[in-house]
């Protein structure tokens, strides 16, 4: 059996994110970030590691028609997500760029705005990703960008990582580890300050997380790691689930808090 029919959900990985996360996890923090970026109609801005667009999307809403928004992912599977979305009517026309942070194809100075929504943990090199971001950012340009909190306040993820340790072990549980290895506001404004940036600000916010069930969290997770697994064991991965996060569910589904580091700094005006 594949490990799409045992989830049963289809589709490669960037299908699966954006299918069963952004909708409810990812999209709702993008209007928060763009507030930071501070983004104004005919002005042009850089989404880095854009995924599959959630904030790119809006960010053309928002510069209209006179507008330039680039959206820039390392993933062709996450681009071509991207480009299979309607862009917003009368919104700027997004470019969708393959490309790297390592490197950003763009001359210095290119973009009133950049926005980077949860890579920048994924980074190997963190403050060579945030210095090429300020290198393409004009005088005075914004930068903002978003990364998890705590994983111990975020209550889906603690019960997903004990249910994968608990039925598939300790390996199959590190990707979390990873997404939350960037919680701390504090190391987020230091690794600005070693980048360059001016007028720095860092906090942690809550937000909220909802999925229809604990079931579709988990069959969620399941699809979006392409784990091979028996159906048995997708069984007792959503059992647990379903007592762990009691807690938070209702007739409307399941509903947990989920904390973020958000953050906006500036290109100085000297360069």
């Amino acid at each position: 059996m594949t490990a799409a029919n045992v989830w049963g959900i289809s589709g490669n990985w960037a299908e699966v994110y954006h299918a069963c996360f952004v909708p409810f996890m990812i999209a709702p923090w993008a209007e928060r970030v763009l507030a930071l970026a501070a983004l104004q109609p005919g002005q042009r801005l850089l989404d880095v590691a854009c995924g599959t667009g959630a904030v790119t999307h809006q960010a053309a809403r928002i510069a209209g028609p006179t507008g330039q928004v680039v959206g820039l992912d390392i993933s062709p599977e996450a681009l071509a997500v991207a480009r299979s979305v309607d862009g917003p009517a009368g919104g700027a026309i997004i470019e969708w760029r393959e490309g790297s942070v390592d490197s950003l194809p763009y001359a210095d100075g290119s973009f009133d705005a950049v926005t980077c929504q949860l890579g920048l943990m994924f980074f190997s090199d963190r403050v060579a990703a945030l210095r090429e971001m300020r290198r393409v950012l004009a005088p005075g340009g914004r930068l903002a960008l978003m990364t998890w909190g705590a994983r111990e306040r975020c209550p889906g993820q603690v019960a997903v990582t004990q249910i994968w340790v608990r039925h598939l072990g300790a390996d199959q549980a590190n990707n979390w580890t990873a997404m939350h290895s960037l919680s701390d506001p504090v190391q987020v404004r230091r690794l600005l300050e070693e980048a360059g940036f001016a007028q720095i600000e860092a906090q942690t916010e809550v937000g909220n997380v909802h999925f229809a069930s604990p079931q579709a969290l988990v069959r969620g997770v399941g699809a979006l790691k392409n784990d091979v697994v028996e159906a048995p064991v997708v069984a007792a991965l959503c059992a647990d689930a379903d007592e762990l996060l009691k807690p938070y569910c209702s007739a409307a589904g399941l509903d947990y808090p989920i904390e973020a580091v958000l953050a906006r700094a500036s290109q100085p005006v000297g360069g």
